[in-house]
């Protein structure tokens, strides 16, 4: 490599650093986060409560339809990085649904590298770092794949931008996990190019091996499952000559990574196999799990349907799944790209839409309960689309600025034309009876495209009209007009969309929560609101809930609370609950074995057994006074054989919580009378690992109520005994006579 060419690559690196500081100048400049932290406080209590001096209607919010980071994505790696800071491997979530396993969730991100951001940073700035540096890595990345394919620094550099802040991009940037696991592909790509062409072959078999396990650690399963095929399909085309050379270098990778990842995969994947996603899949009929196909409009005009930051989406549920926007310039480059030499991409493109859009052929896997497949939302598709668009208008403006396909030209300019009109005629004919306020947002948000489209088709026009040899000033011209209308273009679309908030709203501290946090543990809490401390967010706390919110959690806890909220003893499916779970029934029986101390309300509860103990603006607390501690010591147990039979006997009017307890496995020592100077106490507490004393006069049974899993191991006295599966999903065992130091350990 020259030492100008060099030059132009190490300029054009620090163009796409520079604009990446651009788009977050709210960040940099004024400290601004960019986490949708004003959802969290403007749409639930207590928060609202807090604040409602200054705002008596709630605080303001940008966009509620990204608030899953705030209630996902940022409480789980807190746990993590609490876990690592405490010197232990974050194996266990004490934090929602009762209990749950935490490595196992690959959303949570535990060995991502990035991950060191945490450890010497504030949470808040380590996560807005991590948020930059996703669509900065993936323009580096895209840059330096398309520039090892002999484009020229201007067009690899605007492949670069659309991919960094395509609609895919934009859409799930403040995840951390989504991007973050979709923008080593390009690196992966680069180093499979590097490998084929036996180029330091080591040291980029071990770029490989790193950017794909880093890309599995990031915490997206789909995307990385995409990541591994898209990996797959194009060695297999674009390098199917030269392949058989390099096989044994690609069963090297596939071992290491495989074993690299190994700490996570492995409990990830018998985690799934006792969730309900693994049995039922995914809600493949619920509406919006495919693109509808009127939703391609928004590759030209993202917002026709409206936008949820303006309140006035009127499309498919939910907007976030249906943009792929790459901008006006974008689309027209990438179409200009699309020749021989790129069929590849445009293969992946219309395959990825064949399959992400509904219709006979995207139903298959789904209605055929294929493995796997049935289980992925295929509107996450998008990701290979824009990507496979952003790598095509780097081609499409190589060709361009090269003057190749001239006639192609003229073509995309008469389609400019044609689109236009075909998109004003839609809405002022109306024939699909749009309704008045809707036609309306369309119109006025079909302004800008139209705008940016008909200035595309003049700026073209000299290619259409001129001789190539006059053609080369105006080319270079040209290019630095497309990528500042590109630019423009995407960063107008980005802003609108996520949210950049006030540091103070990062999971403030209200009166309410410092309560909860000051009360001795163990003890879980449950609210009768979903207005009220949304699920997961009191993780972020440190406080145990009955509720959580995950696609993927225990089959067991979705049956038990279903019989809990139906108020009998039914365990058979629909559920209802899919992604969230959060009880209120109060009265059940099983609400009192989950060891909840603190409900918190809008309206007063119908026991008597409920004191209120703290309240702020419409939030009350309410303390259990019939609280039944994490652990107990059993005066009768009962042996059952199936999990209906255990949650007909929680049911029996003979069944005394905190003093009975039913198994599904048979105890050596049943029912033996207590002794007055029986005892049981919790020495030390943590959410992976108990220390418990007891004290008596028999051999006793000892209920735990922590979630049964696996992973957990006692030790009496430091040797270890068996677990007994009890009261449907807790864990029990028997305790010899004697005075004696139970531990219970996740491992």
């Amino acid at each position: 490599m020259s030492y100008t060419t060099l030059k132009k690559d190490i300029l054009a690196l620090l163009c796409l650093t520079l604009l990446t500081g651009l788009f977050f100048y709210q960040t940099l400049l004024f400290r601004k986060l960019p986490v949708p932290s004003d959802a969290l406080v403007g749409l639930y209590h207590p928060y609202r409560d807090s604040y409602a001096a200054d705002y008596p209607n709630g605080v303001p919010f940008k966009n509620f339809l990204i608030t899953d980071p705030v209630r996902q994505q940022i409480p789980w790696r807190k746990t993590v990085i609490d876990d690592i800071k405490k010197g232990q491997i974050p194996l266990w979530n004490a934090f929602t649904f009762s209990g749950t396993p935490l490595l196992a969730n690959i959303q949570s991100g535990a060995f991502y590298p990035f991950n060191i951001f945490f450890l010497a940073l504030p949470f808040a700035t380590a996560w807005s770092l991590l948020i930059v540096s996703q669509p900065l890595l993936a323009g580096i990345f895209l840059y330096l794949f398309l520039r090892n394919r002999h484009l020229d620094v201007l067009s690899s550099l605007i492949g670069a931008i659309i991919f960094a802040f395509s609609g895919f991009s934009i859409a799930w940037l403040a995840w951390g996990t989504i991007l973050s696991t979709w923008l080593w592909v390009p690196l992966s790509l680069l180093a499979i190019d590097q490998i084929e062409m036996e180029r330091h072959k080591v040291r980029w078999a071990v770029i490989l091996a790193f950017s794909v396990a880093c890309s599995y650690f990031a915490g997206h399963l789909q995307l990385f499952i995409y990541h591994i095929l898209l990996l797959l399909v194009y060695t297999l085309w674009i390098h199917h000559k030269s392949l058989r050379r390099q096989w044994m270098v690609y069963i090297i990778i596939v071992f290491i990574v495989a074993v690299f990842t190994s700490p996570q995969w492995l409990p990830m994947v018998k985690w799934l196999l006792q969730t309900s996603r693994a049995t039922q899949g995914a809600a493949w009929q619920k509406e919006g799990f495919f693109i509808p196909i009127q939703h391609l409009v928004q590759f030209i005009v993202p917002d026709y349907f409206g936008n949820p930051t303006t309140l006035n989406y009127w499309g498919t549920w939910n907007y976030g799944e249906m943009v792929g926007y790459v901008g006006v310039v974008g689309l027209v480059l990438a179409i200009l790209g699309m020749t021989a030499q790129t069929l590849f991409w445009t293969g992946m493109i219309v395959i990825a839409l064949l399959i992400a859009t509904y219709s006979p052929i995207s139903l298959l896997p789904y209605q055929l309960h294929l493995p796997i497949i049935s289980l992925l939302q295929p509107t996450r598709l998008l990701a290979v689309v824009d990507f496979s668009l952003a790598v095509l208008a780097g081609y499409g403006f190589s060709n361009l600025l090269s003057h190749k396909n001239d006639k192609r030209i003229r073509w995309v300019m008469i389609g400019i034309l044609l689109l236009i009109a075909i998109l004003w005629a839609s809405i002022l004919v109306n024939r699909f009876a749009i309704k008045l306020e809707d036609l309306a947002v369309a119109k006025r948000n079909l302004i800008v495209p139209t705008a940016l489209l008909v200035g595309l088709f003049f700026l073209l026009s000299p290619f259409a009209l001129l001789k190539k040899e006059r053609l080369r000033l105006y080319a270079a011209i040209l290019g630095v007009l497309l990528i500042g209308i590109c630019v423009f273009d995407l960063f107008r679309f980005g802003w609108k969309f996520l949210p950049f908030t006030n540091s103070s709203y990062f999971f403030p501290q209200t009166n309410i929560l410092s309560f909860l946090e000051k009360q001795q543990k163990p003890f879980r809490i449950m609210t009768t609101d979903d207005r009220i401390l949304p699920p997961n967010v009191n993780e972020y706390y440190g406080i145990e809930s009955v509720s959580g919110y995950d696609p993927i959690h225990s089959s067991r806890y979705e049956e038990f609370i279903a019989a809990m909220e139906r108020g009998k003893p039914d365990i058979q499916p629909p559920f209802g609950f899919e992604r969230i779970i959060a009880p209120k029934n109060v009265q059940s029986p099983l609400f009192r074995l989950l060891n909840v101390r603190y409900v918190l309300s809008f309206d007063p509860l119908p026991i008597a057994e409920f004191r209120p103990v703290a309240k702020e603006g419409k939030t009350i607390v309410y303390e259990n006074t019939h609280f039944i501690p994490l652990v107990y010591l059993a005066d009768d147990v009962l042996y059952k054989k199936n999990k209906q039979s255990v949650i007909d006997a929680l049911y029996d009017s003979s069944f005394k919580p905190g003093l009975s307890a039913v198994t599904e496995s048979s105890v050596d020592t049943l029912n033996i009378p207590r002794s007055l100077s029986d005892s049981v106490s919790i020495s030390t507490y943590d959410d992976q690992k108990i220390d418990i004393r007891v004290a008596v006069a028999n051999p006793r049974f000892l209920v735990i109520g922590n979630m049964y899993d696996a992973g957990w191991e006692v030790t009496i006295d430091g040797i270890s005994t068996r677990l007994y599966r009890t009261n449907y999903l807790f864990i029990g065992v028997l305790v010899p006579k004697g005075n004696h130091r139970v531990t219970l350990r996740y491992r």
